[in-house]
């Protein structure tokens, strides 16, 4: 049978010495290492953050370009449908009632990364500056059409996109 017995800060169990740990045998950080842990944390985010507002800019610029291309298939669908005559304005149709936003993919046209509604398509008129995401068929006629868009500052891309394309 063990008898433990505490004497003088060892514990002594059939004959095994174990030493209690002292105040400066305890593990851990000190306060300066933590400091300079969260110094660098800092550091990365301080050009983490930056760099990530940046490509979230241009991914949602690159959504308005695929947005830009899906409304282009688009209209070149409904002028197959339709003898060859793009939509002139938003209320043109197709002989089977349809409309252009009713022709794209989805029923409806895509959606506007930066309100997640749906996108404002505008007809012989340019995007409306400072409105993100917002298209415009400027001329939009029988026989030709050209693609606007404004971009992440809400002013126009540089890509426009025209019949036959």
């Amino acid at each position: 049978m063990n008898v433990m017995k505490l004497a003088g800060g060892n514990l002594e169990s059939s004959g095994c010495r174990v030493s209690r740990a002292s105040a400066t045998d305890v593990a851990g950080f000190t306060l300066i290492e933590l400091m300079i842990v969260v110094v660098v944390i800092g550091i990365l985010a301080a050009v983490a953050l930056p760099n990530f507002m940046g490509l979230q800019q241009r991914a949602n610029e690159g959504t308005v370009k695929a947005t830009m291309h899906t409304v282009q298939m688009s209209i070149e669908d409904f002028s197959l449908l339709n003898d060859g005559v793009y939509p002139t304005s938003a209320t043109s149709t197709l002989p089977d009632g349809r409309t252009l936003a009713q022709v794209c993919p989805i029923g409806n046209y895509p959606k506007n990364p930066w309100t997640h509604s749906s996108t404002v398509v505008l007809f012989n008129a340019n995007p409306t500056p400072g409105h993100k995401g917002e298209l415009a068929l400027n001329p939009a006629m029988a026989g030709t059409y050209l693609i606007k868009a404004n971009g992440a500052n809400g002013d126009t891309l540089p890509l426009t996109l025209t019949s036959g394309q």
